[in-house]
């Protein structure tokens, strides 16, 4: 069965045939073939600043000519309108084809903005924000706070309205290329601090607007990808609401499931890629000398078998318009912690000559073959988009349904 056309592809429609998937794929392997620029490894690692944004912005409207920037987004939106089993050949194509990843200082613009605004904005604020995030328009995130970060809600960044403004005041941390943001998605307390998630509201923030600092944090990889943000009586206009006063938390969990979901299956894509490298480089080795490796690598390959299915159930629950049942927690877990195992056997496989600092000045993928700097970077993902600890309670309590612990019982008492 054949579906729609999309530039020139036979396209499947919602839950496509088999046949109809298998030549979108092969269209999607030519398609980075020919537009992935050959030398972009080199090519980053000679630019700094301005400069580095600025090629990712080539690299992402290359991308939007075919949709693959946003290819969740409808295309009235800028997106490219593909289906879910789409997106994912999209990511396994992509992954395997060595090409530049998603451009990382816009991966808020090209995954929360767009699924968040259209989710829960004003027409006005649509009109205003998707296009422009999906073109090129750097958004950063400010969700969490020094001492609020796996218990967002007790954030205590404050917005307190006055006459025809909101005032600001906090600080944010771990906002990843804040200091090349055009705007922020932030939450802050609009109730008080005991109403926790029911006093919480997200706004759009202007990261030029007076009062906001950046500062860069420099991280064990020696990048400085994550900042903090001041916000020092920071004014903004009553339309920044995103959502409804005091119902920003319900807003979040739509911002949070962009990293259990596209996100989490183009990392599940480069693990495989990486995975690919171990093999070639295990080929090469004695077979008598590498048993024990062997024998781990057929452990971290099923277990990206493992997370691979348990995507495509994800993907066939979407498909369906059913419920995951917490299988996304499930999988950024899983998908998490694999990357983290992959990266820490590469590293030991390769032994002291990891230790070298290859003086990568960009991070530029979760699998980039610098395998020391792969697992320090990759801990980042047992946290973003909720911490595996928060998601096991997820499973536990929503999934299981066992009860929940006691709000400050301790472990052991």
């Amino acid at each position: 069965m054949r579906g729609a056309r999309h530039d020139g592809v036979a396209v499947p429609q919602k839950g496509g045939s088999v046949t109809g998937l298998a030549e979108f794929r092969r269209d999607i392997a030519e398609w980075f073939a020919l537009n992935a620029p050959a030398d972009w490894r080199e090519t980053v690692d000679r630019l700094r600043g301005q400069e580095y944004l600025d090629y990712q912005r080539q690299w992402l409207r290359t991308l939007g000519e075919r949709g693959f920037a946003a290819p969740g987004i409808p295309r009235e939106w800028g997106g490219g309108g593909y289906t879910v089993s789409e997106q994912v050949v999209i990511f396994e194509e992509w992954s395997r084809s060595g090409a530049m990843p998603l451009p990382l200082y816009y991966s808020v613009s090209l995954n929360h903005v767009p699924h968040t605004i259209l989710a829960h904005g004003t027409q006005e604020q649509k009109e205003r924000y998707v296009r422009d995030a999906i073109r090129g328009t750097v958004w950063c995130q400010g969700f969490s706070e020094p001492g609020s970060g796996s218990d967002l809600a007790s954030l205590r960044t404050t917005a307190k309205r006055q006459d025809d403004h909101w005032v600001i005041e906090g600080q944010k941390i771990w906002s990843s290329g804040a200091m090349f943001a055009d705007h922020c998605i932030l939450l802050a307390r609009t109730g008080s601090q005991e109403s926790r998630h029911r006093g919480i509201t997200y706004f759009l923030l202007d990261m030029r607007a007076e009062g906001v600092d950046v500062r860069p944090i420099r991280q064990n990889t020696g990048h400085h990808e994550f900042c903090e943000i001041f916000l020092d009586s920071v004014k903004l206009p009553l339309d920044s609401v995103l959502g409804e006063v005091d119902q920003g938390w319900s807003v979040a969990q739509t911002t949070l499931e962009t990293e259990r979901g596209p996100i989490g299956m183009s990392v599940i894509g480069e693990i495989g890629a990486g995975l690919e490298m171990v093999k070639k480089h295990l080929a090469t080795t004695s077979p008598s000398s590498v048993a024990p490796e062997r024998a781990e690598l057929a452990t971290l390959v099923a277990r990206h078998q493992a997370v691979s299915a348990l995507s495509a159930d994800i993907v066939d629950l979407l498909n369906r318009g059913a419920p995951d049942g917490g299988l996304s927690s499930l999988m950024k877990i899983s998908f998490s912690e694999l990357l983290r195992d992959l990266t820490e056997f590469a590293s030991r496989l390769n032994g002291p000559s990891e230790l070298i600092d290859p003086q990568r000045p960009h991070l530029t993928g979760s699998v980039t073959g610098d395998w020391t700097l792969d697992w320090l970077q990759s801990w980042s993902w047992t946290i973003a988009g909720g911490t595996n600890e928060i998601q096991r309670n997820i499973i536990a309590e929503r999934t299981l349904g066992l009860p929940r612990e006691p709000r400050g019982a301790k472990r052991g008492a």
